[in-house]
């Protein structure tokens, strides 16, 4: 057998030789020097030809040595030493051929190094893909757990990559696209622009006064402004305006230049508000008038999506929301009611109007189209939207005025550059503006945002000018959203990673285990130990490589798919090309996988005796293990030293870079830590709940298979014993990849759940309705009051919530609550409540640390609190937060001073007046109101009844019903989200048409909209990471299932020579399948859950919210029933194809 070797090792050298003589012509070799190296080199590998492996880099050295002393043997004497005749000195004669043969021979000696290289690693391909073909379903297995790995992260990492334009189309879509917006500082006591000023400013065209031009760009000052071109902006002056149907005013008239019936009508006296009296049978409906400039707009990317051109003059565009309510379309005429004080401000005041003109002008338009939405012109919240151009918005109203308009105040108005007197002016960033936004770390894009703002102020004057940033801040809400997505992924990855690498280590690991008589000939023939790493490394690659390239295909098409899965669910496409960096990625573990999983392999392959490997007459399975230890092998435990190493880094951690991310505020490095310490916590106790599994597997026998024969149940057990160490892996798999799935469900459900929370608390109902200006007048209170009483019984009760008493000074002066010693203090705002108010909001948020006794009222349930302070004893007393326990010592005995601050009749002074008072109760928190036990919460609320607020402000009202309201809160006899829609749809078209100042509808369900869809597509996104990661672990149970059956062949032919029924035998593997999944699932998904509850805990301190614990039943549900399937496919093959030979052959199977 071993010339055999040496034969066909020897004539596959002579022809890789032969292959070689041009390369070694071509280096001026000569011939017969060629020959005898290629003969010696034939000599050399029939003594070395025993071996199938490849040697190291240095024995291939010393042999290629042994060749050129035999080659030149003629020029060394019997000692080994130089003959006299080769010259040794280092000038000698022929130094230069001698190097250049030195130089040569080292050539030599690396091109026959990579030759015999590549010949072991062709017969290393060779026999892996013998084995695989031979093994094709532990193949397929490995193949399928790296192929979801390489896709599922590539396709994941580019969808994450991408979240930026996703945020940034719900931003532009959201506040509108708008990168920048300078609007005049309050302090200038202004409200208008100079946008023809500002435009020469930034151009660097202004002439000063004294007739030189303001270029910053040229001034030698301390800032080192970056050259970006300017000139994207453009002016826009907006408002409220009311609108009204032509068609629903018959008695008025449609010709554009007939204005005078709107303002002046004598028979009927009606001035100053004619048009209001002509049409008072029609409905108005409140909009938003933007007056823009359409082609400034256009060229600075400003709608991107926007197609319609300029109305011309005396034409408008309307919102389709706007034109249904009204019932009008493209070419319709409509009236609109246009306050000069939002629109024409100095203009109007400047002109000298006399006080018989009213500041309002009433505009005849046609509608010249209807668009449906905002295309990020405007806000997507604004539903109701009128578009005008500016260029001719003044001469169309100058066309409008009251024909008896004073003639010189026309005249001057006429004569006005409406450029000069723009309400805002908006800037954005140079083509291509996206790509600053297009950046996953937040910290980037505000400081490039922040860089473009400053160099904007800096050159039109940063001290006359307010700014705001709206993409920006609305792209900084979702940066927590960016964050716990990247958390998401970082799961993936890392469960990914660790159930791939433990698959292919349990594949490699049974490959060693069911091949050990086959390890121990090729070791016993010769096989180096360098051969038997490079042929597991080899066996490790023939996993990954194939399925890294299938991988990146399929995850590129699916790029498709998903991406216009995305856009029809959200409206907001993504990029479907991978990104470089997931591909890198998906590289980096295709690598990592394979020599991380073989570590262990190959140590076992090496570690085996080779007696024990070539025994085939007894059964591999080990009843009982013994272990020796030699005291010289305890100088250095690699155990202890990972602990004491992990430690030391857990600890460094936590002392430095913990507070190192609080201080920085650094909350990508913050989120990075706590990933680290969560995937420490839940592996820390899924090895805590090994040491139990063998009870919970107990069980789940007893539990599950109760019905059962205990023959079958005692031998199920005895398997699971038996299996114990091999079965772990799969355990370990199972129980960390459900409890990283459960526990980031719970987490995200919890997140959920507090965003909704918060907004329930907010809104103190599931709709509401709140003034946009500091109250209602009562006259609107009146009318909502009256509307509302007699809409039964969709509306089951209702109550008010008073305007803050900081209104009323000019200033808003916020009062102030002291202990009586005046040390310490704190600003609060106070309101009066109806007496139902606790009674009408949402309950579970009103919590109390202590309430005051009351012999006047028995308070049997705390949703009457609010009714308590209409007693006599508590009436005068004042609800308060419990943080001024501790903040000014403040409790239901002790009283302490509030101040309030009020003004002094038509003056401007402010009288400042303190009252003794007591709390009727101190609270943790409230529906609707501020209050917390926390410190970091201050300038809480504070709640009392309206006649004790009245009380206060006796100086200024008279009678309760004076009181401004801010706020009315519903309470509805459904919680149902088209019942409510309906109500608030009703409610909202009488509100319109009677109110005169502005209102907006708290709507609950419309708030959490954007909410509810995201959490539909992460609960998708978690149940397919179940199944993925349930599948990959069916994996590793297959294989250990298979190599079980396999390792107990004999054991099984016995029981079968017995007289044991073929059906037993099925269900006895079967039964140890599911009893080993179900036990490991139960495990992950009570450690996820138990870290999931701790982290609610938590958070309910901290907001102190009632957000529940919500158990993912769905996840359950899809767990048992993996479970049941994944258990009777990975044993019954198997088993069936044991079963299917004769006795004798399951007795003679060789493992």
């Amino acid at each position: 057998m071993t010339n055999k070797r040496n034969n066909k090792y020897q004539s596959i050298n002579n022809n890789d030789d032969e292959e070689d003589d041009d390369f070694i012509k071509s280096r001026d070799y000569n011939n017969n020097n060629n020959n005898n190296n290629n003969n010696n080199n034939v000599k050399i590998n029939k003594s070395n030809g025993s071996s199938s492996s490849s040697d190291s880099f240095d024995e291939f050295i010393e042999n290629s040595e042994e060749q050129t002393f035999l080659k030149n043997k003629d020029n060394y004497d019997d000692n080994g030493k130089i003959k006299k005749k080769i010259s040794s000195k280092p000038y000698g004669k022929f130094k230069g051929i001698s190097n250049a043969i030195n130089g040569d021979t080292v050539k030599v000696k690396i091109v026959n190094w990579f030759r015999t290289l590549l010949y072991h690693w062709k017969h290393f391909f060779s026999h892996t893909l013998r084995i695989n073909l031979r093994n094709k379903l532990s193949y397929l297995l490995g193949f399928s757990a790296c192929f979801l790995v390489v896709f599922i992260v590539s396709l994941c990492v580019s969808i994450i990559t991408n979240t930026p334009v996703v945020f940034l189309s719900l931003s532009e879509a959201s506040v509108g696209e708008m990168d920048m917006v300078l609007t005049p500082g309050s302090w200038t006591l202004s409200d208008q622009l100079n946008y023809t000023m500002l435009s020469e400013l930034l151009a660097g065209t202004y002439k000063e006064p004294n007739g030189s031009y303001f270029d910053d760009n040229n001034n030698n000052n301390q800032y080192e402004l970056e050259e970006v071109d300017d000139s994207y902006h453009s002016p826009r002056v907006d408002g409220t305006v009311s609108v009204v149907s032509a068609k629903s005013c018959p008695n008025g008239n449609t010709n554009p230049n007939d204005n005078l019936w709107k303002y002046h009508d004598e028979p009927n006296q009606c001035e100053p508000y004619c048009f209001e009296s002509v049409c008072s049978n029609s409905v108005a409906s409140k909009a938003s008038m933007f007056v823009i400039d359409t082609a400034r707009e256009k060229r600075m990317g400003l709608g991107r999506d926007w197609k319609l051109d300029a109305p011309p003059q005396g034409t408008v565009y309307v919102q389709e929301n706007l034109a249904n309510k009204l019932s009008i379309s493209k070419g319709d005429t409509i009236f609109i009611r246009i306050p000069t004080r939002s629109f024409l401000s100095s203009i109007w005041t400047h002109a000298n109007i006399t006080s018989s003109t009213i500041p309002v002008i009433y505009a005849t338009a046609t509608v010249a189209d209807t668009f449906s939405s905002s295309e990020g012109k405007f806000p997507s919240d604004q539903s109701s939207s009128i578009i005008i151009e500016y260029s001719t918005f003044l001469p169309f109203l100058i066309t409008q005025f009251d024909p008896e308009m004073n003639y010189n105040s026309k005249n001057y108005i006429s004569k006005i550059n409406f450029y000069d007197y723009s309400k805002q002016v908006i800037i954005n960033l140079p083509p291509s503006r996206l790509t600053p936004y297009i950046n996953s770390n937040q910290d980037v894009i505000l400081e490039k945002i922040v860089d473009f703002s400053n160099k904007i102020l800096y050159k039109v004057g940063f001290n006359e000018l307010s700014s705001e940033l709206p993409v920006m801040s609305e792209l900084s809400k979702n940066r927590y959203v960016a964050l716990f997505l990247g958390l998401i992924l970082n799961v993936i990855i890392f469960i990914l990673l660790f159930l791939s690498i433990l698959l292919i280590y349990s594949l490699l690991m049974i490959d060693v285990e069911t091949r050990t008589f086959e390890m121990g000939v090729m070791r016993m023939i010769g096989t180096t130990r360098n051969g038997i790493i490079q042929l597991m490394l080899f066996k490790a690659f023939s996993y990954s490589v194939p399925s890294w390239g299938l991988g990146l295909l399929i995850a590129q098409v699916f790029g498709f798919i998903v991406s216009a899965i995305f856009k029809s669910i959200t409206g907001v496409p993504i990029p479907p090309k991978l990104t470089g960096e997931a591909i890198l990625l998906a590289s980096a573990l295709g690598i990592i996988i394979p020599i991380a999983s073989a570590i262990f392999p190959i140590r076992n392959a090496l570690g085996k005796n080779l007696h024990d490997s070539l025994d085939v007459k007894h059964s591999k399975t080990a009843a009982v293990q013994i272990s020796i230890e030699r005291s010289e092998d305890n100088s250095f435990s690699s155990s202890v030293a990972l602990i004491g190493s992990l430690l030391s880094v857990f600890g460094f951690g936590i002392y430095y870079v913990f507070p190192l991310s609080l201080l920085s505020f650094n909350l990508t490095l913050l989120l990075n830590m706590f990933f680290m310490l969560l995937i420490a916590m839940l592996l820390g106790l899924v090895s805590l709940a090994l040491n139990v599994e063998q009870i919970l597997e107990r069980a789940v026998v007893n539990l599950f298979f109760f019905w059962e024969k205990r023959a079958i149940k005692s031998l199920v057990i005895k398997n699971l014993i038996a299996h114990k160490l091999r079965n772990r892996k799969t355990a370990i798999m199972y129980a960390v990849s459900l409890a990283f799935i459960i526990f980031v469900n719970v987490s995200y459900s919890m997140q959920q759940a507090s965003m909704n929370y918060q907004v329930q608390q907010s809104y103190g109902s599931y709709l509401s309705v709140k003034s946009s200006e500091p109250f209602f007048q009562p006259e609107s209170t009146l009318l909502i009051d009256q509307f509302l009483s007699q809409y039964q019984p969709e509306i089951e009760d209702y109550a008010w919530e008073s305007s803050s008493f900081s209104i009323m000074t000019k200033q808003y002066q916020q009062s102030q609550i002291t202990n009586i010693g005046h040390i310490y203090s704190d600003g609060t705002n106070m309101y009066a409540i109806s007496p139902n108010l606790f009674a009408t909001t949402l309950p579970g948020f009103l919590k109390a640390s202590s309430i005051a006794p009351d012999p006047d009222y028995s308070l049997n349930d705390i949703q009457y609190l609010s009714e308590q302070i209409y007693s006599f004893t508590s009436g005068q007393k004042i609800i308060i937060g419990s943080l001024y326990t501790d903040v000014i010592g403040a409790s239901i005995d002790q009283s302490f001073l509030l101040q309030l601050n009020i003004k002094s009749g038509e003056a401007s002074s402010v009288n400042s007046t303190r009252h003794l008072v007591k709390p009727s109760a101190m609270l943790d928190s409230a529906p609707s109101f501020k209050f917390s036990k926390f410190p970091s919460v201050t300038n809480q609320d504070s709640i009392v009844s309206f006649p004790t607020y009245l009380s206060y402000a006796s100086s200024i009202f008279s009678s309760v019903r004076e009181i401004p309201m801010n706020q009315v809160i519903l309470k509805l006899n459904t919680d149902d989200k088209d019942a409510v829609e309906s109500i608030k749809n009703r409610l909202n078209s009488f509100l319109i048409g009677n109110l005169r100042e502005d209102f907006d509808m708290l709507d609950y369900y419309e708030k959490i909209k954007p909410f509810a869809t995201a959490s539909v597509i992460i609960q998708y996104f978690f149940s397919f990471t179940t199944v993925l990661a349930m599948t990959i672990s069916f994996f590793s149970l297959m294989s250990s299932v298979y190599s079980n059956i396999l390792e107990q062949t004999k054991e099984i032919g016995v029981l079968c020579a017995l007289g044991i029924p073929k059906s037993w035998m099925i269900r006895i593997y079967v039964y140890e399948a599911f009893v080993l999944v179900m036990a490991s699932s139960m495990l992950g998904m009570f450690i996820g859950s138990t870290v999931g509850f701790t982290m609610i805990l938590q958070r309910q301190l901290f907001t102190m919210l009632p957000i529940p614990m919500t158990l993912p039943w769905q996840l359950i549900i899809i767990v048992f029933i993996c479970s049941m399937f994944f258990s009777f496919f990975s044993a019954f093959g198997p088993i069936r194809k044991v079963l299917n030979q004769p006795v004798v052959s399951i007795m003679r199977v060789v493992t």
